[in-house]
């Protein structure tokens, strides 16, 4: 059985890519594991259903990962799994200046389960 999500284990095991032009997904990460490519197609498929600025990605970058650690509280995570085999995690946590949105959370899991397949 996988070990519970956390948010040392997910900022400490992925690389974290966020919306930062759409303030309805403040604290909404999408996750892949360290060094994998970018998550460019959940991207696009976030994009596609209106649930992601066009805006470029951001990304946490490694010497902004103990700040995130410090500064997130874990929600949510869900794990899932490309076709291709890829594993992406679909992280939601809050934070006092960009809390989470709990409906816009749920939007992403639907837009995201008609793309992939959830391990959790």
């Amino acid at each position: 059985m996988k070990a519970p999500q956390t948010t040392a284990s997910i900022i400490d095991g992925y690389d974290l890519y966020f919306d930062g032009g759409d303030g309805l997904n403040g604290s909404l990460y999408i996750c892949v594991p360290r060094e994998a490519a970018a998550p460019d197609a959940a991207v696009a498929k976030l994009r596609d259903a209106a649930l992601w600025s066009d805006t470029p990605t951001k990304s946490v970058a490694d010497d902004q990962r103990q700040a995130y650690k410090d500064g997130l509280a874990f929600v949510s995570a869900v794990t899932f799994v490309a076709k291709d085999g890829g594993e992406l995690v679909a992280a939601r946590f809050d934070h006092p200046k960009f809390p989470s949105d709990a409906e816009r959370w749920k939007a992403w899991l639907t837009a995201l389960d008609q793309e992939y397949r959830r391990v959790d």
